[in-house]
């Protein structure tokens, strides 16, 4: 009888230890199935978070950014549906042997579209566009704009160097003279007065061709993302040291390597605004301003004052080439000569004949300068560099153009809108940058009143601690049921 008792004994206590050694390997393999399955939806949690994107903001400009509120203006929303996602996912079908508990759950770093000069709009645009397209022409002309400084220089220094005035004579006048020239005075028209009476209501409407329609509204950007990229920049530079955020802002961006914008990342920016957004001469129906390129370059808050601003620098981004053109033809500088002879021997100013002529050229280079600027409002292309064949109008009627534009390796209103954009660079391309989130919001807040870019994220991360109940071993090390993540979702 006694050794079958030890037998149960030593049998119960094999079993024992076996039974002990299985629940442990059963509760190691249970935690170790719990952690995959909390990785696996705190995974799944993340990419659903990411296609929680603003569908028309992608649709329609091809940026992939997330409403951290979701319409409702709290950033407390998405932790929430964060923690919701994963309560539901991890024991909606898990039973009795898996039990999870959130024991923390929080949203940070989040990385706001206006953040670090707004590179993550940079990225995305420089990421979609893969091709430059019409930029290359763009790019072509603004080298050759550089080039031909050489020859603007030369201009400048011929017009320095010989339209010197001298001082006009002291000489007396017969009344029969006097008469003479003041009847040949009524016969000469000076170029000169022609144009100021044709731009008396102004340049812009002279230019503007009839059928091109501006919106009258004025827009509000107080609150625009350009104004908070301002205010955020300001920001930047306070000096007061009574915030840390801003001075580790500041340390942030010393550190960071500083270089300027890269052939490629300029291309895409300026294809990318050339095919989203809207301009006077090629306009888009569903946008709040019609000239939004035009916005981006000056920043009014109206169609017509920024129109008016890029017409004036095309004006004297042309000017200059088409009076350096007018120095080296020599049948049109004995044009200008033989009229200034003919004003100033009506006016008895005769020293002055060089300088006026000079001034002639000037008034040509201009009323060309005119005509080729409402050739390009019209539709119309010119070419950049003219010639005898290429040159509009003739110095007795500068309002009207004698000849046709050729459109030959011509180049548009579009072209000149890239010409100026390129030549934007550091501080002033940001602020570009930023203008047109200024036009993307307000055109998206027609559909939906609550959009707005300060709430909208391209960067964030969850952390948090997922707590597995005990069921096999109880009472041991608590930190082995706990599941920790540090997880980041960027676009």
């Amino acid at each position: 009888m006694s050794n079958r008792g030890q037998t149960t004994v030593f049998f119960t206590l094999i079993i024992s230890v076996l039974m002990f050694f299985t629940f442990s390997a059963l509760e190691v393999g249970r935690i170790y199935m719990g952690r995959i399955k909390t990785a696996a939806v705190v995974q799944s949690a993340r990419l659903s978070i990411m296609a929680d994107y603003n569908r028309e903001l992608f649709e329609r400009y091809h940026l992939l950014f997330l409403d951290a509120t979701y319409g409702t203006g709290s950033e407390a929303v998405l932790e929430e549906k964060m923690a919701d996602y994963v309560e539901y996912s991890l024991n909606e079908e898990s039973g009795k042997i898996y039990v999870f508990t959130i024991e923390e759950l929080a949203v940070t770093d989040k990385k706001n579209i206006l953040e670090d000069n707004m590179e993550l709009l940079k990225e995305q645009i420089e990421s979609y566009e893969k091709t430059a397209g019409i930029i290359h022409k763009a790019k072509e002309v603004y080298k050759k704009l550089e080039e031909k400084k050489i020859d603007v220089q030369a201009a400048a220094q011929e017009t320095e160097t010989n339209g010197v005035a001298l001082a006009p004579p002291q000489k007396d006048s017969s009344d029969e003279d006097h008469t003479d020239k003041k009847a040949l005075a009524v016969e000469v028209t000076d170029p000169r007065d022609t144009m100021k009476e044709a731009l008396k209501f102004g340049i812009l409407s002279f230019l503007k061709p009839a059928d091109m329609t501006l919106s009258d509204k004025r827009m509000d950007f107080e609150k625009a993302p350009s104004a908070m990229y301002e205010k955020q920049k300001e920001n930047e530079q306070d000096s007061s040291f009574q915030d840390i955020g801003v001075l580790k802002q500041f340390l942030k961006q010393s550190v960071k390597e500083k270089k300027e914008e890269g052939l490629l990342e300029k291309a895409a920016m300026l294809d990318y605004v050339d095919y989203h957004f809207s301009n006077g001469v090629n306009q888009k129906e569903d946008c709040v301003a019609k000239c939004e390129i035009e916005y981006i370059l000056k920043g009014k808050d109206n169609d017509y004052d920024n129109l008016q601003g890029v017409v004036d620098e095309i004006m004297w981004l042309r000017m200059p080439v088409n009076y350096t053109y007018l120095l080296t033809d020599e049948t049109k500088k004995s044009e200008a000569l033989t009229l200034a002879a003919t004003i100033c021997t009506a006016t008895g100013t005769e020293a002055l004949i060089e300088v006026v002529k000079y001034l002639l050229l000037g008034c040509w280079a201009y009323g060309e300068t005119l005509c080729d600027v409402r050739t390009l409002l019209a539709g119309g292309e010119i070419t950049y560099i003219k010639n005898a064949a290429s040159w509009q109008t003739d110095l007795k009627n500068l309002t009207k153009p004698s000849s046709s534009e050729s459109k030959t390796d011509g180049m548009g209103y579009e072209d000149y809108l890239m010409i100026l954009l390129a030549k934007k660079h550091g501080k002033d391309l940001d602020v570009c940058y930023a203008r047109m989130l200024d036009l993307i919001e307000i055109n998206l807040q027609q559909t939906d009143e609550t959009f707005s870019f300060y709430n909208c994220v391209g960067e964030i991360s969850i952390q948090g601690c997922i707590h597995v109940n005990e069921m096999f071993v109880k009472g041991k090390e608590e930190e082995i049921y706990k599941y920790y993540f540090n997880e980041k979702i960027a676009y």
